[in-house]
């Protein structure tokens, strides 16, 4: 069992890549999470933390990764044995946390711009209504 900052960081590591990887280009039968579990739990086999997102980045054609992801990476390396041994043999749990950060990001990004359309809408109608356009002021 990993300490609880080293779990985070792996579940934001695990969640960045996630969301990077172009699933739209992917043509295969099988599910994504399943994909993703499967090539997380292959790079773990790696001796280095850096080793293991390298090939995890190559299984998924993935040329580089946000600033965000070597902060996490450098953390998760002061620990990196105990963070290789736990993904190699707990790594459904860590990739299904990292699944639901990003369906919970995706979420919070769609309902914010549901509102600021919204917002939007009403400028224009209100553009509209006033036969000119809307300055904020």
């Amino acid at each position: 069992m990993l300490e609880e900052k080293y779990e985070e960081a792996l579940v934001d590591f695990l969640a960045l890549v996630y969301m990077r990887i172009p699933w739209g280009r992917m043509h295969t039968s099988k599910n994504p999470y399943d994909i993703f579990n499967h090539r997380v739990r292959a790079s773990a086999r790696r001796s280095t933390i850096y080793e293991f997102a390298s090939k995890l980045c190559n299984y998924f054609g993935l040329q580089s990764l946000p600033l965000e992801a070597q902060e996490l990476l450098d953390l998760l390396r002061t620990n990196e044995s105990k963070v290789l041994h736990v993904l190699s043999t707990e790594h459904i749990p860590y990739c299904v946390r990292a699944i639901l950060k990003v369906k919970e990001v995706r979420e919070k990004k769609r309902a914010e711009k549901k509102v600021k359309d919204k917002n939007e809408d009403k400028a224009s109608l209100f553009e509209i209504s006033q036969g000119g356009v809307y300055e904020d002021k």
